[in-house]
């Protein structure tokens, strides 16, 4: 018989929730603004990780294929969302910066992720919130450390 706590923390680890509640809440956005999901992703990457501004660190620190990452900013380039610029110590790496016409989208994005948190935190105390931080830190480590034995 499967003891009912790891069978909750295995419904957690999966995501399938957590994916549901989340693509319904920034399917709103996708929507109005004819955007992926990986697109959202991107720009909301871009914005909170200021020094983190290349399609290598995007696939590096959210585990998205390159090609998809690819895809998504050739996209939000093209529609005008995200500028590209050479580095000049480097000309085949690209520095993303949010252009000023998603400035709008991703202040939409924001309040969607904050009223996501929301969600996630209801009932819960600080104290509950600071532990469920330190153990999905961890969580999220041991993952990576796993990947990139079998790399």
């Amino acid at each position: 018989m499967i003891n009912r706590m790891d069978n909750n923390v295995e419904i957690l680890f999966k995501g399938q929730q957590y994916k549901k509640i989340y693509e319904r809440l920034f399917n709103q956005i996708s929507k109005k603004y004819g955007l992926t999901m990986i697109e959202i992703e991107i720009l909301l990457f871009l914005e909170k990780n200021q020094s983190y501004d290349t399609a290598k660190d995007i696939v590096e620190l959210k585990f998205y294929a390159k090609s998809h990452v690819s895809k998504a900013i050739d996209s939000l380039i093209h529609k005008g969302y995200v500028l590209g610029n050479l580095d000049e110590q480097d000309r085949r790496c690209i520095h993303l910066k949010i252009a000023d016409a998603a400035e709008q989208i991703v202040r939409e994005a924001n309040e969607i992720r904050n009223n996501l948190i929301n969600i996630l935190y209801k009932d819960m105390t600080w104290e509950e919130k600071k532990l469920m931080e330190s153990v999905a830190k961890k969580v999220a480590n041991n993952i990576k450390e796993a990947l990139e034995k079998d790399e």
